[in-house]
């Protein structure tokens, strides 16, 4: 029977990892809290949950880590995907309707901020979201 003293190498490693929130949690500490489960599980099936319930727990995670994997690759994509969009608007012949006004301009250059594109017209940024037309020149 191993008998930790204060300050193993064990704890001076917990010690020295990375700090995270308390909100989340990654498959190593899911992996922890299972082996953990399992090593103070009662030898005869007492009070022991199903072992078969560790390995659902396990697929679940699992699949939540994959979805949120895949969103976050959808999220890259669709920012690829306006960047491309916005590359292709420099030189066109654009209408905007910013709310009160509505005017035809050429888009001189995009500029990008945290990650969104902001066309140029007229010497000013302008949301995609205020482009109704798109014209070739």
């Amino acid at each position: 029977m191993r008998i930790n003293g204060i300050g193993n190498a064990d704890q001076l490693n917990f010690n020295q990892q990375e700090v995270k929130g308390n909100d989340v949690l990654d498959v190593n500490d899911f992996l922890k809290i299972i082996t953990a489960q399992l090593q103070n599980m009662d030898p005869l099936g007492g009070n022991s949950t199903d072992p078969s319930e560790y390995v659902n727990q396990m697929v679940q995670f699992t699949m939540l880590e994959q979805m949120n994997n895949l969103v976050s690759s959808l999220d890259n994509m669709t920012m690829l995907s306006q960047q491309q969009m916005s590359f292709s608007l420099v030189g066109k012949e654009v209408t905007i309707f910013d709310g009160e006004t509505r005017f035809t301009g050429t888009v001189e250059s995009v500029r990008y901020r945290e990650g969104v594109a902001y066309p140029v017209v007229n010497g000013t940024e302008y949301s995609m979201g205020f482009i109704e037309e798109i014209g070739g020149v």
